[in-house]
């Protein structure tokens, strides 16, 4: 069973509140991976994360969602499913969790395969 001070958190806080401080994406040298760097705020109970790569038609091409996350600093590779001939893409991170509660933080990111 989790419990805050099983991370010296010192200031954890409640479902409603926890919330994104930093989401950054780059690409790996092959343009297909790109790697996420994710910071949230402190929590008392872990939270879910979803983050979803988009191209500009929407489609989903690379989706990852981490249950009863215990971190607050977050690296992980995304991969894409194709390889997309859209220069344009967005990365949607959202913290969830159970129905009751839902989302309770959301942040998009929009960048270039080019950049």
């Amino acid at each position: 069973m989790f419990s805050p001070e099983m991370k010296n958190f010192t200031n954890p806080l409640p479902p409603k509140e926890v919330h994104f401080i930093d989401l950054k994406i780059e690409p790996w040298e092959d343009k297909m991976r790109f790697k996420v760097f994710v910071q949230i705020s402190e929590f008392i109970e872990p939270p879910n994360l979803n983050f979803i790569i988009t191209d500009k038609n929407s489609e989903i091409i690379s989706e990852v969602t981490l249950i009863e996350n215990v971190d607050t600093d977050i690296v992980f590779t995304m991969h894409l499913r194709n390889a997309s001939q859209q220069n344009q893409l967005t990365l949607l991170g959202e913290i969830f969790y159970s129905e009751e509660i839902g989302k309770v933080d959301s942040q998009t990111i929009s960048f270039s395969l080019s950049e």
